[in-house]
């Protein structure tokens, strides 16, 4: 059997997921990174998201963008490195990602707070008899200097969505309920569709964005082993407890895991 890496592989689901028409619209423009391709986006994007596909939590994430007379990238986070040509930023991308398969994608103008991104984890669980239900969501804000939202990795720190939503799209409380009730809406339209995907998976961590213009994004599904520990950072700790409750129903009655 091919290995979990391989079946949630990034570039195979976002193949798969842009096949619904209700889910594309979602998607961010995404391509298998070559020279042709990495010049393409970045002359009509100007910013990048380049990630390897078969690793996750935020590794193997490189920013890149154009910048005066060339190119100018950041893996993770740090310093700025900079690029002569798209030749030359691909051949040093190719050796800071010795992955075999890399994928190009738009870097979508994300709201910002106080300068940091943010990204949205949504929590869908099984339940005992294997019904899917939302148990909760999460903002995810990027550290100082990191181009991804990885908490631990990142540096970053977690908050409300609704206190996100309010500091970034100053949104008042019926346009944050609104944005909250299309984030559900569409992790239930992607998890029933999952069930096509070839690959079991009780629980799922749907990482969503929101832009400056208030657009859903979405960033990537995990299908395997998502992260309850960022639900545990919050105060109220409501979905921590639905979260774990699902968890273990679900594995005292089920003996499938993948």
């Amino acid at each position: 059997m091919p290995s979990i890496e391989f079946r949630v592989d990034k570039w195979k689901m976002h193949r798969f997921y842009s096949k619904n028409p209700a889910i594309a619209k979602y998607l961010p423009p995404t391509k298998p990174l070559t020279q042709k391709t990495l010049f393409s986006f970045l002359s009509q994007y100007k910013n990048v998201y380049i990630k390897a596909t078969r690793v996750h939590t935020g590794r193997g994430i490189v920013k890149a963008w154009k910048s005066n007379g060339g190119y100018r990238f950041v893996k993770i986070k740090g310093k700025a490195e900079d690029a002569s040509s798209t030749q030359d930023l691909y051949r040093k991308v190719k050796n800071a990602l010795p992955m075999r398969t890399i994928i190009v994608q738009k870097a979508i103008d994300l709201a910002p707070i106080n300068g940091r991104t943010f990204d949205i984890r949504v929590m869908m669980m099984r339940d005992a008899k294997r019904k899917w239900h939302y148990s909760g969501m999460v903002a995810k804000v990027a550290g100082s200097g990191s181009i991804i939202s990885n908490v631990r990795r990142g540096g970053g720190y977690v908050l409300t969505v609704e206190d996100a939503l309010r500091k970034s799209l100053s949104c008042g409380n019926e346009r944050a309920e609104n944005i909250k009730k299309e984030l559900i809406q569409l992790s239930h339209r992607i998890i029933q569709y999952s069930e096509k995907y070839p690959f079991f998976s009780y629980q799922s961590g749907i990482d969503l964005a929101v832009d400056k213009q208030g657009k859903i994004w979405i960033i990537e599904v995990n299908l395997h082993d998502p992260s309850h520990g960022l639900f545990n950072k919050l105060n109220d700790k409501t979905f921590f407890k639905r979260i774990k409750n699902l968890y273990w129903s679900y594995r005292k009655n089920n003996t499938r895991l993948i």
